[in-house]
């Protein structure tokens, strides 16, 4: 199959070659709806989540031949979903601060409506550190070995380990406080 001048092999040359389609369509029909979960556990936002996670799939079908020479495309697909759900809470961070300055120079609202997380689970997700969240997250919602979720992480596998047992403490402590 051959790319074309951006790197990207067209859709057409890979459904026509069969296999890297069918390869392609697995990891999609197999870890879609998986790490949307994941993501949304970390990024605590599930439009977010869908949206890092179709970056992430376009990214792989961009660069599978590259990938798949790798080996499994799956820490890879999970790095680059993280690493563009945090694009896109930095993004949305950016924006709360200007929203901030814009209202202070606007006169006070009686009433103010402050957004929490939907539902239980998030809220005690919402307690953990960042790293013990999107540990947690691979590994409960993607199914991630602690090897696969440290090279998503950038991480070692024994650091993976150490924010797991972390995660799992705090949530305990937190759900016995009940």
């Amino acid at each position: 199959m051959e790319a074309d001048s951006t790197g990207a092999i067209p859709l057409a040359a890979v459904a026509r070659s069969g296999v890297g389609a069918e390869t392609f369509e697995r990891v999609v029909d197999r870890q879609a709806e998986r790490l949307v979960r994941c993501l949304t556990a970390t990024l605590l936002d599930r439009e977010m989540a869908a949206d890092a996670a179709q970056d992430a799939f376009i990214q792989l079908y961009r660069h599978w031949n590259e990938v798949t020479k790798t080996g499994s495309p799956d820490a890879w697909l999970y790095r680059v979903a993280f690493n563009r759900g945090e694009d896109y809470r930095r993004a949305l961070a950016r924006t709360g601060r200007l929203l901030q300055r814009l209202m202070s120079a606007a006169p006070a609202l009686e009433e103010a409506v402050e957004w929490a997380p939907r539902g239980e689970f998030l809220d005690l997700l919402g307690q953990l550190s960042s790293r013990q969240r999107v540990a947690a997250a691979l590994y409960y919602e993607a199914d991630l070995s602690t090897a696969d979720i440290g090279r998503v992480m950038g991480i070692s596998e024994g650091a993976v380990n150490s924010h797991l047992h972390r995660a799992r403490t705090v949530l305990k402590q937190m759900l016995e406080a009940r």
